[in-house]
């Protein structure tokens, strides 16, 4: 009973933070709501005997990333975007559509998938080490290196987008 009551907490507690990180107007206070979430997260991932995943969560996201976001955040300031007509105003109501739709779908194949959170964590308790450094160095290096690799790719080349948008964006207010 505890391990669904803290599934239930962890899991409106990731869904509600995250809802904020995408609402809120002002940057610095979407970042502290990145925090919960990926605490939530970190949470859910105990729940699934993982607690190495945990660990990594809380150290390198929620600690390490959040402050360089927040760091760039403080050190880019609070920037004002001109005034312009919403492309999509017209599209919102597919959007919230969309939304509903897929919320619906989640709580059906919920619903549907009979998942009792005890019995898998039983079975996760008596089977091979999923979440030992061990266990994910050794599926990192052999099953999913490729994917992994190409993560990497894709985070190194967003990075380098994100600092030209920032440049571009500098140069034309008349920056540096």
């Amino acid at each position: 009973m505890g391990e669904k009551i803290t599934f239930v907490v962890a899991a409106l507690g990731a869904i509600i933070a995250g809802l904020l990180v995408v609402t809120l107007k002002n940057a610095f206070q979407a970042a502290v709501a990145l925090i919960g979430t990926l605490v939530s997260v970190a949470l859910l991932f105990l729940l699934l005997a993982a607690p190495f995943v945990a660990v990594i969560q809380v150290i390198v996201y929620a600690s390490a990333i959040v402050v360089l976001f927040l760091f760039v955040i403080a050190y880019l300031g609070e920037r004002t975007p001109p005034p312009a007509a919403d492309r999509f105003e017209v599209g919102q109501p597919f959007v919230w559509l969309a939304i509903c739709a897929i919320a619906a779908e989640g709580v059906v194949a919920f619903l549907n998938a009979g998942i009792h959170l005890g019995r898998r964590l039983a079975t996760l308790g008596n089977g091979p080490d999923l979440g030992s450094p061990k266990a994910i160095g050794t599926s990192f290096l052999n099953r999913y290196l490729v994917p992994f690799e190409a993560t990497s790719l894709i985070l190194l080349a967003a990075a380098v987008g994100a600092v030209m948008l920032a440049k571009r964006g500098v140069q034309a207010e008349g920056g540096r």
